[in-house]
């Protein structure tokens, strides 16, 4: 296994085509994203079940070995996140590579 921090990003649906170019523009070369998510926040609950999905979360999963790469990364995100809410989560982890 090879050591890692493990990033989850939250943010509304329609937001979600900027965190993926901005994981692209930073050479990321992965992520996990769940559409439609489900919670309570700070700015009320999200349902996710509205026809339109405006209202709706998703979530991003991302295991990134180079701590440079997480810095960049958040420091990018806070700015959609203080416009738009949602929430970014930096753990480390274990990565088991195939």
């Amino acid at each position: 296994m090879k050591a890692c921090q493990r990033i989850e990003i939250v943010v509304e649906s329609p937001i979600a085509s900027q965190v993926i170019d901005l994981l692209r523009e930073l050479g990321i070369g992965g992520y996990t994203m769940l559409p439609e998510i489900r919670g309570e926040g700070d700015r009320g609950e999200r349902r996710a079940d509205e026809l339109t999905g405006d209202s709706s979360n998703c979530l991003f999963i991302i295991a990134c070995e180079k701590p440079e790469l997480v810095e960049q990364l958040t420091s990018q995100v806070r700015p959609l996140l203080s416009r738009s809410g949602g929430v970014c989560l930096v753990s480390e982890a274990q990565w088991l590579r195939h």
